[in-house]
């Protein structure tokens, strides 16, 4: 099969879904037409893929709304796709190229095969005002007329699109291979707690930094940030460590020597930097937004705020034997609900399906 992949925001979380996923289903042919006005975009992004795709940039994308730029960006795209002979399927990632995308395939005639997965969808966010959130939901009302699929990231990011009278949505799962690393046991009666991932308002470190002043005093417990971003200054609490972007095998290292992984969220679609602690057996403690409420079972707890967040760390604090076994549920539930291999395999059954 053809596979086009359209995606503006080529970075972060949305980059490393793509890449696992035709790395994953690699006997098809793709094209990516990715944006290149993202500063986090890796400079070897073509190694990332498999030896047969072919990349086109969308220089006129922006993830901004801007009518005139939009528009550009709307007939950059329409040539670009016009210009490509037997496409099979589309599939475009995030809000940006889910909304130009399903009117420029509407205008293709290729609606019947084109999917679109929003990676938390827009008006999930709350780093805007209300008046903007609906312009966002009356947005992704307006693109979904035009046809396509939308396969959300996790069933509650379905459920929250279902919610504002968007039909033909289905879900799959992220999915991600285990960290081939394994948990260090930790012998001492200190406790590491670690959340990885850009700082910005999506991830919250606000919360982070006052969850973990609550802290300060007690020398048993230190909190670790890997990551970077626009919110660094935030992180003021003196027993926060932030490393900064590090390298892949220095995160692993982290995250071996953590014992529970926090996550301050306001909004996701389906974190993968949390199914990564949890394939290694980290227990999670996990702001109860979308995409965060799909990934506690056994294995870890759900908080309201920060009064919640505290009392439950407290609670942890009195019983390891409660963070080795949540942490062992941690990996089994990975295996069993968030696997690489199923995620892929159910792409390509519903690419197959709408290419017959």
């Amino acid at each position: 099969m053809k596979i086009v992949h359209v995606v503006e925001c080529f970075a972060g979380g949305v980059f490393s879904f793509l890449s696992n996923l035709t790395n994953e289903l690699d006997k098809e042919e793709y094209i990516v037409i990715y944006g290149i006005n993202r500063d986090n975009t890796p400079s070897d992004f073509r190694e990332k893929f498999p030896s047969n795709t072919k990349f086109i940039p969308w220089k006129s994308a922006s993830r901004s709304l801007n009518p005139l730029t939009d528009l550009k960006a709307l007939w950059e795209l329409y040539i670009i796709l016009k210009k490509i002979d037997d496409i099979d399927i589309i599939h475009l990632h995030s809000s940006k190229a889910g909304f130009l995308g399903r009117i420029v395939s509407f205008l293709l005639g290729k609606s019947s095969r084109t999917i679109y997965t929003p990676h938390a969808i827009s008006f999930l966010r709350l780093d805007v005002s209300p008046k903007k959130r609906k312009i966002f939901i009356w947005m992704e009302r307006f693109a979904s007329f035009f046809g396509g699929k939308t396969v959300a990231c996790s069933q509650s990011e379905k459920e929250a699109i279902e919610e504002q009278g968007i039909k033909n949505v289905t879900f799959i799962n992220n999915g991600i291979k285990p960290l081939q690393i394994e948990k260090k046991e930790n012998i001492s009666n200190k406790i590491t707690i670690i959340s990885v991932g850009r700082l910005s308002i999506q991830k919250n470190p606000k919360l982070f930094n006052d969850i973990a002043s609550e802290f300060k005093d007690n020398p048993n417990i230190k909190f670790i940030w890997c990551g970077d971003g626009e919110l660094k200054s935030e992180l003021i609490s003196q027993n926060i460590k932030c490393t900064g972007w590090i390298e892949r095998k220095e995160l692993e290292n982290y995250l071996t020597n953590a014992d529970i992984y926090l996550s301050t969220s306001l909004w996701e679609g389906l974190p993968l930097s949390v199914l990564e602690a949890m394939s290694i057996g980290l227990p999670v403690i996990l702001s109860s937004c979308v995409g965060n409420r799909d990934l506690v079972e056994d294995n870890g707890v759900l908080y309201i705020d920060k009064i919640e967040a505290v009392k439950n760390i407290n609670e942890l604090l009195k019983n390891k034997i409660w963070i080795n076994k949540k942490g062992h549920n941690s990996k089994i539930i990975v295996e069993n609900n968030f696997n690489m291999r199923n995620m892929a395999i159910s792409y390509l059954n519903i690419y197959k399906g709408m290419k017959s």
